[in-house]
């Protein structure tokens, strides 16, 4: 039995992709075994949103070559998509595949086994991940002046809510209890997400469904009112914001104003209390100042995140903004993104203080060391000693402590391990 191993940089999208390569090659008869052990195959899902996930993705693909030389070397995502040549260039890589081909892939690693005969399906394993990643759209035809993946991606695209439910199902059978909608423009789904999630809600076994990424111009008030009246849906919405300033949105070509965005927030946690609120910033985009980055900064406190993630701008071939001049030197976004970071760890230290004391339900996911390490709804991560068996189940903690990473805390009275 050959064994294929698997490396997945980038979004929920890239990470449901390759779950369902491997599911596949584990229907044609391939173990999957760990990315830095020996393997017959290795599948290296790319990604293109900054300089530096292109080279974690070229790092990759030269670490498989060197594990096993004669190992057929597979890359695909949005890195291959967009710089083929220069991907196929890399020294043992055997085959680039783009975005709309990865289906292809399983079907092409075949031939090159001969001997390989399809199982059945009997091989298959559900994915590994605690939580399970559902896509339901695809494509994305904003481009902004920063960013390659709606290059990199076919136009949009949207799943059947049937189709997404009858898998939803699939994954509750294997024994999911949180499932999460993803698209690399979640809130375009064309049939509506507060109909896909009252659907998924009524599937027996699912007790949480939390949505991925949603652009903020795409939150009104019939998603919020779903979120808020369903108890399956999580009080948690991640809105990439990218810059508090105006001007430098502007220059993004974002389609919105900083007011708008604090109206769109001050709507959600009016109607969903003890909202979870997770964005992206990028610094040191082309054009921005010391003043702009003083107001972004500014803004970014007054929301009050419960997380941020920090981005360096990095000029990405082909977009509009890799001709803009007025460029931030390296060392002044290195600066930039330093406070960002500063600040998104007090914000997340306030916000996770305000659960202690409370009893919280977490998802248990696996042990690291001697703790078991699971989120809230509102996606706090929580760490708890407890026994493995607690995997999977959402569980009742009372929270002791809190700090920026998130939280400690014990099992509640009356729940076994």
């Amino acid at each position: 039995m050959p064994a294929a191993a698997y490396y997945t940089l980038g979004c929920k999208v890239n990470q449901y992709e390759t779950e369902k390569i491997r599911e596949e090659l584990d229907r044609l008869g391939f173990s999957t075994v760990n990315f830095a052990s020996q393997a017959d195959v290795y599948v290296i899902n790319s990604c293109t949103v900054t300089g530096m996930a292109d080279a974690k993705s070229r790092r990759a693909i030269r670490q498989a070559a060197r594990r096993n030389p004669n190992a057929f070397v597979v890359a695909t995502g949005c890195y291959a998509e967009l710089e083929p040549a220069q991907v196929g260039g890399i020294e043992g890589v055997d085959l680039v595949v783009g975005n709309d081909q990865k289906e292809s892939i399983p079907e092409r690693l075949v031939a090159r086994f001969p001997n390989l005969r399809r199982n059945g399906g009997a091989g298959i394993r559900p994915r590994t991940r605690t939580r399970a990643i559902v896509k339901i759209q695809d494509g994305c035809n904003q481009f902004c002046a920063y960013c390659a993946v709606a290059y990199a991606r076919s136009r949009q695209w949207s799943r059947e809510i049937s189709d997404v439910v009858e898998e939803i199902s699939t994954l509750a059978g294997f024994g999911y209890r949180e499932i999460v909608l993803t698209g690399i423009r979640l809130g375009s789904y064309a049939f509506g997400l507060p109909a896909l999630i009252r659907s998924a809600a009524e599937v027996d076994g699912i007790e949480r469904i939390r949505l991925s990424s949603i652009e903020v111009w795409e939150v009104d008030e019939e998603l919020l009112r779903t979120i808020a009246e369903n108890p399956k849906a999580c009080r948690h919405l991640h809105m990439p914001l990218q810059s508090g300033d105006d001007g430098v949105l502007k220059l993004m070509r974002r389609p919105y104003a900083p007011d708008y965005y604090a109206r769109t927030v001050e709507k959600a946690r009016e109607m969903i209390p003890e909202l979870g609120l997770t964005t992206d910033v990028m610094v040191g985009f082309p054009g921005e100042t010391d003043d702009a980055f003083q107001r972004s900064y500014e803004f970014v406190r007054d929301m009050g995140f419960s997380r941020l993630h920090v981005f360096r701008y990095s000029p990405r071939p082909g977009t509009a903004a890799a001709s803009f001049s007025d460029r931030v030197p390296e060392a002044e976004k290195s600066r930039r993104s330093e406070l960002m970071i500063e600040l998104g760890t007090e914000l997340a230290d306030r916000f996770a203080g305000r659960l202690v004391g409370q009893t919280v339900d977490v998802l248990a996911e696996p042990k690291r060391g001697e703790f078991i390490s699971g989120f809230t709804d509102n996606y706090v991560e929580v760490r708890f000693l407890g026994g493995e068996s607690l995997r999977g189940r959402i569980v009742p903690v009372r929270v002791e402590s809190a700090t920026a990473d998130g939280v400690i805390a014990s099992l509640a009275s009356g729940i076994g391990d």
